[in-house]
């Protein structure tokens, strides 16, 4: 995910409460329901998909979506996570709607679905990012992706390939959104802990308290110009001021 800009003196956060929407823009895209991507998406994914879970064709196994659908599928996912990224809060509102949290729970599911048969990093990652935007410290919608059809949406999310949980670059993109699915709700914690330690993702955690108080160290002795931005940091996924209750959380044990 190239969610990336510049930052000079002052930091930009998904978690600003202060945004501004001088254009309107905001207000629009909350009237119009994100002008009508769930929709769109929701219709596309469900109409292109064949009978079959995966059909067989004269070269072999083929995907249930066309490469078209697919490209869709990730600029409207890119599009939402850039919407989530504008105005947070008015993201998991319109997406948390009961009609279309319905709707995008069967859209990620069934494109999660899809990378475990095709691959497709760019694709995976757009969704792993959009269920943090939209799980984090938002209990309603946490609870969106443990329920509905099984395996659940955060199920699938725990049972992606072992290199989510072993190589640093993915476990970059993977354990944050784990993070927003499930802090501060026992019962999502419960489904994590069938599938993997917590332990995992409060080590997570401590490393990047580590790295960021590292970083903070480095920026105060060298005055920089301009630096990247990195949406896939756990600081523009979760609170960096969460950081120890979560750790905490998923260091207490669950209690019976």
């Amino acid at each position: 995910m190239e969610h990336k800009t510049a930052r000079s003196g002052s930091s930009l956060s998904i978690f600003d409460k202060k945004r501004q929407d001088p254009t309107g823009l905001t207000a629009l895209l909350q009237s119009t329901d994100q002008v009508g991507v769930i929709n769109m998406l929701y219709c596309i994914l469900l109409h292109s998909a064949p009978p079959e879970p995966l059909s067989t064709g004269p070269e072999g196994p083929q995907g249930p979506y066309s490469p078209s659908v697919i490209q869709v599928a990730l600029q409207g996912l890119r599009f939402l996570n850039t919407f989530a990224l504008l105005d947070l809060s008015a993201f998991q509102c319109v997406l948390g709607a009961e009609c279309l949290s319905l709707a995008f729970r069967h859209i990620v599911s069934s494109l999660l679905w899809f990378c475990s048969q095709q691959s497709s990093e760019e694709l995976l990652h757009e969704l792993i990012i959009c269920v943090g935007y939209f799980t984090v410290n938002h209990p309603d919608n946490q609870v969106i992706v443990q329920s509905g059809r099984q395996p659940s949406v955060l199920q699938k999310l725990c049972q992606l390939p072992f290199q989510y949980f072993s190589h640093p670059r993915l476990i970059k993109v993977l354990f944050p959104s784990l993070i927003c699915a499930c802090y501060n709700n026992p019962q999502n914690k419960v489904i994590l802990q069938q599938e993997m330690s917590c332990v995992l993702l409060a080590t997570f955690i401590q490393d990047c308290a580590n790295s960021d108080s590292q970083s903070d160290s480095r920026a105060s002795q060298a005055e920089k110009g301009w630096a990247p931005l990195d949406f896939c940091d756990l600081s523009n996924r979760f609170p960096r001021d969460q950081w120890d209750a979560a750790l905490q959380f998923f260091l207490n044990k669950q209690e019976e």
